[in-house]
């Protein structure tokens, strides 16, 4: 019985061995985003959307407004509620946002269609380059009687089929970004496409990896030609149970507070001075990159020492994103979530009031166009015109420009941050 054993394992082996390479890395994919959902419930993030319209193709988004809410998920729903609330309510998040295109399933039901369900067609597509990595990519469709892409527009609603592409970094399987096209489209939506991307990106939560999206891209283009784009950031993402603790691979040297932790509350307002504990180099750094910075004054608060020199400000590299246009640069978001000293732990949320002169580094970016206009029997009519790129704002996410094909943030830059409060 035993050989007999062994010779089913040795088979089974060998048959595995015989399949297509990406298949294998296919099944593995699967196997880990299964993994991970099955930690996820019990954790809510910061969403801050950007909502964009114009009125076609030829011109450019305008912004409309910025929505902040905050997403639970929980088993296999996500819930809502308004910043700061105390409680996340059992209703639709488009009922409480209002008017406006809003969207829902990044953290949990996209990856299960296209992943768990069994509803979706997978086929290998090959090597590309994206978000810096070496990435493998597939391609898929579910189509309308297995799909469950519900869609909601200005009170009317549809169902649609998908198609797409996912990528995963080559060297470690981890999911990079999902793309999907709804296809099928209720002529009663009155839209003639709708897009969405996900970017994601592993966290750790003590000994356990958890994928979260970190930005959401959503377009739709109606009959009259009008397109709006809702523009999706995910911040402060934490367990609300209290009793674990969120990290961002923070490195093996930086020694956990001993218990028990004492849980400090940090006001709003509070002017808070550090200096990097370490350099960021473009060359090397990578999204979800731990950071670490020293503050270098005590910070007081109602006349006494809330949080003394020396106390550790961790996070993580939250935007890392190359640009070759107009000219190079890179566009650099840094989010630091706690703070941790002898025997206490408080969450942060800051914004970044300024830092020390460093090369390169500046708060937006230019854009310089030269048109050249028919003026009638005098020839040309040269007109110019420039404007100035800044990055949308998330609560607690500090985002900056650094100019040139590389960067380097040294170690010990000196920056300035406020606390602050959801909104």
């Amino acid at each position: 019985m035993r050989a007999f054993g062994i010779l089913i394992f040795a088979v089974l082996l060998d048959a595995q061995s015989e399949l297509p390479k990406d298949v294998i890395q296919l099944s593995q994919i699967r196997r880990e985003i299964g993994k991970s959902l099955e930690t996820l419930d019990n954790y809510t993030c910061v969403e801050t959307v950007e909502r964009e319209e114009r009125k076609d193709a030829r011109r450019r988004f305008q912004h409309v407004d910025t929505v902040n809410v905050e997403v639970a998920v929980v088993k296999d729903r996500e819930l809502y509620s308004w910043p700061g609330g105390k409680e996340f309510e059992d209703r639709d998040v488009a009922d409480m946002v209002g008017a406006g295109m809003i969207s829902t399933g990044s953290f949990r039901s996209t990856l299960k269609s296209v992943f768990l369900n069994n509803v979706s067609t997978v086929k290998w597509h090959g090597e590309e380059e994206i978000l810096g990595h070496r990435a493998l990519r597939w391609d898929y469709t579910i189509p309308l009687n297995l799909s469950r892409w519900d869609v909601q527009i200005e009170g009317r609603a549809g169902r649609v089929s998908e198609t797409g592409s996912f990528w995963a970094d080559a060297e470690t399987l981890g999911l990079l970004r999902l793309e999907t096209v709804a296809n099928d489209i209720p002529p009663d939506l009155r839209v003639t496409s709708i897009k969405e991307r996900v970017d994601y990106s592993r966290m750790r939560v003590r000994s356990q990896d958890l994928l979260l999206p970190q930005s959401v891209e959503t377009s739709a283009t109606k009959l009259s030609g009008v397109e709006s784009r809702n523009r999706i950031e995910f911040s402060h993402c934490r367990e609300f149970s209290g009793a674990a603790e969120l990290s961002f691979n923070k490195p093996a040297s930086i020694e956990r507070p001993a218990s028990p932790v004492t849980e400090l509350q940090i006001p709003a307002g509070l002017e808070i001075s550090v200096r990097m504990a370490q350099a960021i180099d473009s060359k090397t750094a990578a999204v979800g990159d731990s950071i670490r910075a020293i503050i270098e004054a005590p910070v007081r608060s109602h006349g006494a020492d809330l949080i003394p020199k020396g106390a550790l400000l961790l996070g993580r590299i939250r935007r890392l994103e190359r640009q070759l246009a107009p000219r190079p640069y890179y566009l650099v978001g840094l989010e630091f979530t706690d703070i941790e000293f002898a025997g206490h732990h408080a969450r942060f949320i800051g914004q970044m009031l300024g830092t020390a002169p460093v090369p390169g580094l500046a708060p937006g970016v230019g854009t310089y166009n030269m048109d050249r206009n028919t003026a009638g029997v005098a020839g040309y009519l040269i007109t110019t015109h420039s404007e100035t790129e800044i990055a949308f704002k998330v609560p607690g996410v500090s985002t900056f420009f650094m100019e040139g094909r590389d960067f380097r943030i040294p170690e010990g830059m000196q920056m300035t941050w406020a606390t602050t409060k959801l909104k």
